[in-house]
């Protein structure tokens, strides 16, 4: 089985590289590596490194305090990053709190044998659904921990219905879980070194709303009419978006795409100004952000958030806008996603089906929205990273490498 998984990982690698001829996030990915280990070499010194593995920047964003509090509570290590995408490695920087960030070979069993004799880690994370069996399979040769946060398991998830995946999954040494359904699904396949945390994300977004870093011109552009933010957007979301944006001129917008290449379709359809040009001078005009990474921090100047997804493979961040205390509207792709029908439960988010269902949804808005649940959601879904630190610094000497 070991052998198929590695003959699929050489299969990807060779399509990413046929696909780098017309893509330019699969070249990013393939330039990212070279030379990777002289890289790491070069400038890795430590002989206490703590890595945390994360997929892009959502992931990120999900380690992000949980990094903070580990650096505080142990302070002895150094912290290295790892990405497997460029829109995490790309916009996510050494600081205060990170000493290294590197894209992550491949997971062959060769760049995994090398890079964990290079790096030497301590203690390893990998963040939610990272499961690289070669990288996993060495780091429990050499003994060194291994802990998997914030994971969400589903029934017919391939980590958990496979003979590989449970024999590797086993050898890790403790999962921090999303839910109890992620707990029951890995003790199904006799994994018992579960703790159910909750999804460590919420942490981060309130962290960073406690931050509350300030954009003035856009804050300034959201005051003079009440703002709908349409965030994640991509061509899916259209027949909802943009239909409303030109029969309706009682709001101002903000738009945020999934991927910025997208900004160009838009500016086509609508009279918008991009973020990067934006000032007083362009308030007459929808507000198109092509920056990454202040989505989060641009909610609060808004009324009303459209997440997008939800007509295409699934919907993307909705706690970001609720830890804001705004209403969040979605598609109807959001089975996979509890938070979803958690919102809709508690009269914080509304699903929709189609452009009708959108503009009903936008009247009846004050009358259905009930703003005094999001932050009860919020404080009671949160706390997971510092209920990972508890059991680190209880379980120190048992679970560390020395």
């Amino acid at each position: 089985m070991l052998t198929l998984y590695n003959l699929i990982i050489h299969i990807v690698l060779i399509a990413i590289k046929i696909h780098s001829l017309i893509n330019k996030k699969s070249r990013e990915w393939l330039s990212g590596r070279k030379n990777i280990f002289a890289s790491i070499e070069s400038k890795i010194f430590s002989e206490n490194v703590a890595w945390f593995h994360c997929a892009s920047l959502g992931e990120y964003e999900q380690a992000k305090e949980l990094i903070v509090n580990f650096k505080k509570q142990f302070n002895e290590y150094e912290i290295l990053i790892t990405f497997f995408s460029p829109s995490g490695f790309n916009n996510i920087k050494k600081n205060k709190n990170i000493d290294w960030v590197f894209y992550l070979p491949i997971d062959t069993k060769s760049n995994a044998q090398k890079f964990i004799e290079i790096v030497k880690p301590k203690i390893v994370f990998f963040i939610k659904s990272e499961f690289w069996y070669n990288y996993m399979n060495i780091l429990h040769q050499k003994q060194i921990p291994l802990f998997h946060v914030s994971c969400n398991f589903r029934n017919m998830d391939f980590a958990i219905n496979n003979s590989l995946s449970k024999r590797i999954l086993a050898k890790s040494s403790h999962f921090f879980v999303q839910n109890l359904k992620s707990k029951e699904l890995l003790n199904n396949i006799n994994i018992d070194n579960v703790t159910i945390t909750g999804d460590s994300r919420l942490d981060s977004i309130k962290s960073n709303i406690e931050l509350n870093k300030k954009y003035d011109t856009i804050k300034k552009y959201c005051q003079i009419k009440p703002t709908i933010i349409f965030a994640s957007i991509w061509p899916e979301d259209e027949h909802i978006y943009i239909n409303f944006i030109n029969q309706n001129t009682n709001y101002n917008y903000v738009i945020v795409p999934h991927e910025l290449n997208y900004c160009k379709a838009i500016s086509s359809k609508l009279n918008s100004v991009l973020y990067s040009n934006f000032d007083e001078k362009n308030f007459d005009k929808i507000l198109l952000i092509d920056e990454i990474g202040i989505l989060k921090d641009i909610y609060k100047y808004c009324e009303i958030a459209y997440i997008g997804g939800g007509f295409g493979k699934g919907i993307h961040n909705l706690i970001e806008a609720t830890a804001n205390n705004i209403p969040v509207i979605f598609g109807p792709n959001h089975n996979k996603f509890k938070e979803a029908k958690e919102l809709i439960k508690i009269n914080a988010g509304k699903s929709i089906k189609n452009y009708i269902e959108f503009v009903n949804c936008i009247k009846n808005i004050k009358k259905d929205f009930d703003p005094s649940t999001t932050k009860e959601y919020i404080n009671k879904n949160s706390g997971a990273s510092k209920k990972i630190i508890d059991f680190l610094k209880k379980n120190k000497s048992e679970l560390f490498t020395s």
